[in-house]
């Protein structure tokens, strides 16, 4: 063994040693438990009550949002209306940005931390399902029909105006949609898309690094009984080049509704719809663990330990532990909350692969490239 190589391998034992000394790592996912831009205006007898009330109101603002990015509809009209002294044990801390009085009034953005092991665990006390795990950037393609003619890049296309203007706060669905450059219009037409062209779809989204496309089609026709407009949506989702789901909506409006009214209420039907179908894939009901035993290949100490540093980053992933470890793998054993399907849904925004090896799961860094004993027998779980 040349020097280099044993310097290299025993770094790596006392990395070990020293950062496992007690068989695990407690590990939790941080910006997903943090809200931001909360704007606060409040009145009150002085500048001391009003702030004070803002600060209150800021933070159940903060746990409504919280609440939308996280558990279901139904549970947040139940949770939603929490005792003020409750909501406190669940907040870290936050920070007040902005700040503006006067005699009488106060003004500020807040930006709220809570914790997630307490609000993880005030969700099982409650038997509330949820789901903390953020998706994979997801492309949506909006095209709009109006009699019998689809629009896409035009500037008459108030369906792709909407998605471009949703205010709503950002939750574990990462949505783009595209800036309709002259790329754009070259390597996808409204027509292509509707047909589901694969080959048309890779370009736009390999341009915009994303492996989920979403085909948002929209199109609206008035009810022949009382004239009230209706909107026909159709969400087709493709994923590395299947079609995954396809998901039909219709949303009647009233018939003082204009266009651009009835639009905004179809993207956030249309979000909230696939935000849902997330939710439910990676959703959370126990605090079981299931151990999961892994292999992780080991070619650059530096990209280990990067690789380790992206684990930190997993809710759902709660410890870990080295049970061996050499120069070149390290074997380890996972502790997850959920199962094997969601896990890797966890693992996939941190740029990490779950595989199928002959005896244990391999986790595979995309910066690495894996030796062929690894390749053998080896296959992608889905």
């Amino acid at each position: 063994m040349s020097k280099k190589l044993t310097w290299v391998f025993i770094s790596i034992v006392v990395w070990a040693l020293l950062t496992n000394a007690n068989g695990s790592f407690a590990l939790s996912s941080k910006k997903i438990f943090v809200i931001e831009n909360i704007v606060v205006d409040e009145t009150s007898l002085t500048a001391l009550k009003a702030r004070e009330r803002a600060l209150e109101v800021g933070q159940k603002i903060a746990w409504r949002r919280l609440l939308d990015r996280l558990v279901f509809s139904d549970s947040v009209e139940k949770l939603q209306d929490i005792q003020y002294s409750d909501l406190r044990a669940l907040i870290t801390g936050y920070e007040v940005l902005r700040e503006r009085t006067s005699t009488v009034r106060y003004l500020a953005d807040l930006s709220v931390t809570f914790n997630p092991n307490q609000v993880r665990q005030f969700f099982l006390d409650q038997n509330i399902a949820y789901a903390e795990t953020p998706s994979l950037p997801m492309l949506v393609i909006p095209v709009l029909i109006t009699d019998g003619v689809a629009s896409l890049w035009e500037n008459k296309n108030p369906w792709r105006d909407a998605w471009e203007n949703q205010t709503e706060q950002k939750g574990l669905l990462d949505v783009i949609i595209p800036r309709g450059t002259l790329a754009d219009i070259r390597d996808l037409t409204a027509i292509q898309a509707l047909r589901g062209d694969t080959t048309k779809l890779k370009n736009i989204s390999d341009r915009y690094k994303t492996q989920n496309i979403l085909i948002a089609r929209a199109s609206k026709r008035f009810d022949l009984k009382d004239n009230s407009p209706i909107l026909e949506i159709i969400l087709t989702k493709f994923n590395t080049n299947q079609v995954e789901e396809t998901v039909i909506d219709v949303i009647k409006g009233q018939p003082t509704d204009d266009l651009l009214a009835l639009l905004d209420m179809g993207v956030k039907k249309a979000v909230s719809s696939i935000s849902n179908s997330w939710k439910e894939e990676n959703i959370i009901t126990s605090g079981l663990l299931l151990r999961v035993p892994v292999i992780v290949p080991i070619s650059d100490f530096r990209k280990w330990i990067s690789l380790r540093s992206r684990l930190s980053e997993i809710g759902i992933l709660k410890q870990f532990s080295i049970v061996r470890i050499s120069k070149e793998e390290a074997s380890l054993m996972l502790r997850v909350t959920g199962n094997i399907r969601q896990l890797r849904n966890a693992l996939r925004p941190e740029n990490i692969s779950l595989l199928k090896g002959p005896k244990d799961w391999i986790l595979s860094d995309s910066e690495m490239h894996l030796p062929k004993k690894y390749l053998i027998n080896t296959k992608n779980v889905n």
